[in-house]
């Protein structure tokens, strides 16, 4: 069986982070760093950018994104 292709992609917001999005998309934090970010909801005034891998065909989900407050930055 081949080996999946993993693709990045970064989202950006300033809430909570949406952690259900994780699952819709299946995907996961790309770096240490993305998962400490995931969790810091101290910084929830400022914009936050985390990088995402995933093995999905068709993730991210944009709409899915925008409807919990974040987007899809290329």
């Amino acid at each position: 069986m081949p080996n999946p292709i993993i693709k990045q992609f970064v989202v950006e917001g300033s809430t909570a982070f949406p952690v259900a999005m994780l699952n819709t998309d299946q995907c996961w934090p790309a770096r240490a760093a993305d998962a400490a970010a995931i969790a810091d909801h101290a910084s929830d005034a400022d914009a936050r950018k985390i990088i995402l891998a995933t093995a999905a065909k068709y993730a991210p989900n944009r709409q899915g994104w925008i409807a919990a407050g974040w987007r899809v930055i290329d």
